[in-house]
């Protein structure tokens, strides 16, 4: 699924540490990423002349989590959860998709953590009509971002090039 962005909804605590370093369960310094992945990535302020479109990967975990308890019928709900069993096989479809609409010889760009860039995901798929949910979803919604060039967007057809 692809949806184009009217408006890319900015929170600086996606930038300065303040989601990261929250604890979740297993994690007491929240993140093990941060400062990394921050550090890596450019502010999304410093991208202009682009228009953003969510690539956007559904995996339903609800059925996972059920294939998983039939396999290993000793697990708790957590265990067949659990996101090393299929997050890096997510993410790697939502790659291959994002790279396939990205032309990076025209200039596109790919934002795989578009939160490390200060973006809200939540509440821009909100505004765009993808409400994603936070608590036990059945659902998942990984998320990358793509810039398209502005000019090459609004060039009529017959001032592309071939």
């Amino acid at each position: 699924m692809i949806i184009p962005l009217e408006t890319v909804i900015l929170d600086e605590r996606a930038r300065n540490g303040v989601w990261c370093t929250k604890y979740y369960k297993g994690h007491p310094k929240g993140c093990p990423n941060y400062p990394k992945c921050i550090k890596s990535k450019p502010h999304f302020n410093t991208f202009q002349g682009y228009f953003w479109f969510a690539v956007v990967e559904p995996f339903d975990l609800k059925t996972h989590a059920e294939n998983m308890k039939e396999k290993h019928p000793k697990w708790s709900e957590r265990q067949c959860r659990n996101l090393l069993y299929w997050q890096n096989g997510v993410r790697s479809s939502l790659k291959k998709k994002a790279e396939r609409f990205a032309f990076p010889l025209m200039g596109d760009i790919i934002l795989d953590i578009p939160e490390a860039n200060g973006v809200q995901v939540f509440d821009t798929m909100e505004k765009h009509g993808l409400v994603l949910e936070k608590n036990k979803p059945d659902i998942i919604h990984k998320i990358m971002f793509v810039g398209k060039r502005n000019s090459l967007l609004t060039q009529t057809p017959k001032e592309k090039v071939n």
